[in-house]
């Protein structure tokens, strides 16, 4: 096994954490703040400190930028530019680097997307999540489907920018047979992207909690496979092409920052409660708004955990993330790359996986089918903490 850690395979990527909401949605599990606003400018002040002063051991340059929250569509285009601006100042990021910006639909309009695109915001992704009413009010989003439609409208009239839209199915309320009602008004909308996502009730949110205890009913797994399967044809139908287990792009128009986690590559987090992966070294940032300030107001990195090199268990990681890639997962490269043979080392998992009709084997290449893309737990359990990487 590899003694040092890999070079990134491309430039890296930054994700900017924006913690403040106007609500804190029932099913969020990010480190976010309402009802906080008064602290946005110390916020600012802060996360640009990280960007000029932290994390040294990233290459200077970068290709693509992500803002994500919370809300970070509740910034001024004057405060997000200052971001940009701070980003600008100490990393490389050519002219055609792709810089997102998460939007929620009630925070969004014509002279602020302007003022975004003005910045150099190159793509915006617009959480929708559901098209029905009821479902929204009880996860006590702030925006209406007819909110959210405009919110489309908006970007597109503005133009500039690559559109996304962010789905997820299976909140409370939301009655599946009629979910493919919602993909198809999304599918039939000028964007250029739709990023999935199943509920997950595993987290510590009051949405999971409810679920947990018995008060809150949600659809089994059966029901929501047939939903992605659903939402997988009515996508390609409309021409999305899917990328990833979660993604679907018109055109080639994916993601490219996102395509960084799924690929070994290199990226910084900055922000509360960000993370980043640089050098072989995972990191976190504090995770609570008053140590996060203080830290920064006191000079200190706000780290608030390091991982050291794992070889075995960063090879975990990019199998099952590269194994989300539709493209497959080149065992070959791969293993030059970690120096072990994947294609040896784990047959077992690879053979029985191929008997279930998870996975199909092009040469040194495997990819997961499409009733693997639904039922891949079963082989990532096989490949992840099972201590036979450590092993090779």
């Amino acid at each position: 096994m590899i003694a040092r850690p890999p070079a990134s395979p491309e430039p890296p990527g930054l994700y900017l954490h924006f913690p403040f909401c106007a609500v804190r949605c029932t099913y969020c599990d990010f480190p976010t703040v309402a009802g906080q606003d008064a602290l946005v400018e110390d916020y600012l002040d802060a996360l640009v400190r990280e960007l000029s002063t932290c994390q040294s051991n990233l290459p200077s340059a970068i290709d693509t930028v992500f803002v994500g929250g919370g809300t970070p569509s509740r910034m001024s285009p004057r405060e997000l530019g200052r971001l940009l601006q701070a980003v600008r100042g100490r990393f490389d990021l050519p002219p055609d680097g792709e810089i997102t910006v998460e939007c929620n639909p009630e925070s969004l309009d014509a002279g602020k997307l302007s003022g975004y695109r003005d910045c150099g915001v190159t793509r915006v992704s617009i959480g929708v999540q559901t098209l029905d009413d009821a479902v929204l009010s009880g996860v006590r989003r702030a925006h209406d489907a007819a909110r959210a439609l405009e919110a489309f409208e908006l970007a597109r009239n503005v133009g500039g920018f690559e559109i996304n839209a962010d789905l997820i199915v299976g909140l409370p309320g939301e009655r599946l047979e009629r979910w493919s009602e919602t993909v198809r008004a999304i599918a039939e909308l000028q964007i250029d992207h739709v990023s999935l996502y199943l509920l997950e009730s595993d987290k510590d949110t009051p949405l999971s909690r409810s679920i947990r205890a018995g008060r809150t009913d949600v659809a089994d797994g059966e029901a929501l496979a047939e939903a992605y399967r659903e939402t997988v044809d009515i996508l390609a139908s409309a021409g999305f092409e899917q990328y990833e287990v979660s993604n679907f792009a018109r055109d080639g128009k994916v993601s490219r920052h996102n395509l960084k986690y799924w690929s070994d590559v290199w990226y910084g987090g900055f922000g509360l409660g960000a993370h980043g992966y640089g050098d072989g070294r995972r990191r976190s940032n504090r995770a609570d708004l008053p140590g996060y300030l203080a830290s920064l107001s006191e000079g200190n990195d706000p780290v608030a955990a390091e991982e050291p090199w794992d070889p075995a268990r960063r090879l975990e990681e990019t199998l099952w993330l590269g194994l989300r890639l539709l493209r497959g997962l080149d065992l070959e490269a791969l293993g030059r790359r970690y120096e072990v043979d994947l294609h040896r080392r784990f047959e077992t998992a690879w053979s029985r996986a191929e008997a279930d009709g998870l996975i199909e084997r092009d040469g040194m290449t495997v990819r997961l089918t499409t009733r693997g893309r639904i039922h891949s737990n079963a082989l990532f359990s096989e490949l992840v903490g099972k201590g036979s990487v450590a092993d090779a």
